[in-house]
């Protein structure tokens, strides 16, 4: 039976740790043995002692200067024990302190294959260093991604893009309990305009409240919904106030049943500044709403622009507002753009479909015939404990 080790950077539960999740779970349906290694105790032990999943721990997190951290010789060896005892045919590595250290780990032991999963655009010249000197291969989740690695130096055959998945149940549709979040938020019957992000600069979710000042005024009984929570949330509140907007958006906080809310929704918004693979986009347009989303990052992997999603420039209220209006006004090209979009999410990035592409570059890896000799460095060029 093929063993997979999941090596994660973190311990608690976030876009990332949430990918770990659907991945470990999507691999244990398909047969495959897996352990899985994170920092300490926390949240995402916690979910995985719920999934009957035990996991071990080895602190390896030492965050650094400029968002660096330190090499830990004691945390290389912890893992290499670890390696050593269960001996998987693939360690894979999900946030840069998990590559960091499992990568040269893995590498010591002999390690059939070495895999890590670039989730974000922070994207170092050690990246590249670790690739050569280890023969890790990347998983990059967007082609944007890639990019930025080939920039640095990694390898384009050591990089594989794989975009990420969402579940079956952003795909379900439960009128029972639509009619009751509805009733319970005291929704009625009327249009409603909505976005589900961290509020956060890089969001643009102050964008989407000037758009939403200019679309009240022609349209006075519409509702915003913003779902989530982060540093800006007193903020945009303020702002909202101060737009005359109390009786028009409702920050809902973080919520658990973004799923359901999403079929609530007329139109998806995503305004930010800057994104890398924006699964909350994905997570509407399997509700088959209409989304606009600004043309940055991997939103553009995502989107058709007037197939099945609208695309704007970022920081533009005038043209947030614009398109909702226009999309407002066509509620039949709002129906066909929505179903557009939940039959890509269907074909193109569901969860089941991740876990396959993934499965099958671990196979990849472990056919290629050439295995070098462990490789062990004192090594000054990476700063250490």
């Amino acid at each position: 039976m093929l063993t997979v080790m999941q090596i994660v950077g973190n311990s608690v539960i976030g876009g990332t740790e949430n990918h770990v999740l659907d991945l470990v779970q999507g691999l244990e349906k398909s047969g495959i043995n897996v352990e899985v290694i994170c920092p300490r105790p926390g949240p995402l032990s916690e979910q995985l002692a719920r999934l009957d999943i035990r996991a071990q721990f080895v602190e390896m997190v030492h965050p650094w200067v400029n968002e660096d951290y330190l090499l830990d010789r004691d945390a290389i060896s912890n893992l290499a024990s670890l390696i050593k005892k269960k001996r998987p045919d693939v360690v894979h590595s999900h946030l840069y302190p998990a590559y960091l250290h499992a990568s040269l780990a893995a590498k010591e032991t002999g390690v059939h294959a070495i895999v890590n999963t670039a989730h974000n655009g922070v994207i170092r010249p050690r990246d590249a260093l670790l690739s050569h000197m280890t023969g890790a291969h990347t998983i990059a989740i967007s082609q944007g991604i890639a990019h930025l690695l080939k920039s640095v130096g990694v390898p384009a055959e050591n990089i594989e893009v794989i975009y990420k998945g969402i579940g079956p149940e952003h795909f379900e549709d439960d009128i029972e309990t639509l009619q009751r979040l509805r009733a319970e938020l005291g929704l009625e019957s009327r249009l409603i305009i909505g976005t589900s992000t961290r509020l956060s600069q890089e969001k643009g979710v102050d964008t989407f409240l000037y758009a939403m000042r200019q679309v009240a005024d022609v349209y006075p009984d519409i509702i915003g919904l913003i779902v989530g929570d982060g540093p800006q949330a007193t903020e945009l509140g303020h702002l909202a106030d101060e737009l005359g907007l109390q009786d028009t958006v409702h920050f809902l906080g973080t919520r658990k049943d973004v799923p359901v809310l999403n079929r609530l929704l007329d139109i998806f918004v995503l305004p930010s500044r800057r994104e890398t693979f924006p699964m909350t986009l994905l997570e509407a347009m399997a509700a088959s709403r209409t989304v606009i989303a600004t043309n940055v990052g991997g939103t553009t992997e995502v989107i058709t622009h007037a197939v099945d999603g609208w695309l704007i420039p970022p920081d533009d209220p005038w043209a947030l507002s614009k398109a909702i209006l226009m999309l407002l006004k066509h509620p039949a090209r709002r129906a066909a753009m929505g179903a557009v979009a939940h039959r890509k999410v269907v074909s193109h990035f569901s969860r089941d479909r991740m876990v396959q592409q993934t499965l099958a570059f671990y196979e990849h890896l472990l056919g290629m015939s050439s295995r070098s000799e462990p490789l062990w460095f004192p090594s000054l060029w990476l700063s250490r404990r």
